[in-house]
């Protein structure tokens, strides 16, 4: 409320230096030119004295969410080749399949991230996308018996999108999926019979 009462203060003031520009007296047909005036001013005051605008703030989550999305991502495109890979160990494949169960909607929920031009539209994947058949949700968003197109959704701690075949899916962006991407990685390692000295990592 103290930052409001502020800023109305402030944007009065400046609404009377703008209108005195205009000859210092109302008039309708000049509101939209000193409103936006004043807005324009008022904001880049706010800006150089550090304030972030509230998309800024607003989308930070959803920027965090993604990079987490597009992290665990990578290491499932990098284990899937290492389990098609001569020569390691049969784990390995183990390994990737426990991967894929622990995030089943991973690489649905990636892929419209990554294309949302064709979902916005309602086209699923590939060179010739069709129309998406959307399939019912029902979370603690949206109960939509006839589906729903969903994007960019933060459920709680959970990063969704609807997905190229209509179904809504999500990625948990927390700390128990983190403990599992580190259990499978650590796992991974420990499958290899390593050669050399000794390293502590990482580094300072």
């Amino acid at each position: 409320m103290e930052q409001w009462e502020a800023d109305s203060r402030r944007r009065n003031e400046i609404r009377q230096m703008v209108e005195e520009k205009y000859g210092g007296r109302f008039k309708h047909e000049n509101w939209e030119a000193v409103h936006n005036e004043t807005e324009v001013i008022f904001k880049r005051e706010q800006w150089q004295a550090g304030r972030l605008p509230r998309e800024f703030e607003h989308n930070q989550p959803f920027i965090f969410a993604r990079s987490f999305l597009y992290a665990i991502d990578s290491f499932d495109k990098f284990l899937k080749v290492l389990s098609k890979t001569d020569g390691v160990p049969n784990v390995i494949t183990t390994l990737y399949d426990e991967f894929g169960k622990a995030f089943p909607d991973l690489r649905g929920v990636r892929n419209t991230a990554q294309h949302m031009e064709d979902r916005a539209r309602g086209l699923g994947a590939g060179r010739n996308p069709q129309p998406l058949d959307l399939k019912p949700v029902d979370n603690q968003m949206v109960k939509a018996s006839s589906g729903a197109l969903m994007l960019n959704c933060l459920n709680g701690t959970k990063y969704g999108n609807t997905m190229a075949d209509g179904h809504y899916g999500e990625v948990d962006v927390s700390p128990p999926s983190m403990e599992a991407l580190h259990s499978i990685f650590q796992q991974v390692l420990t499958s290899f019979k390593w050669k050399g000295s000794q390293r502590h990592l990482p580094s300072l």
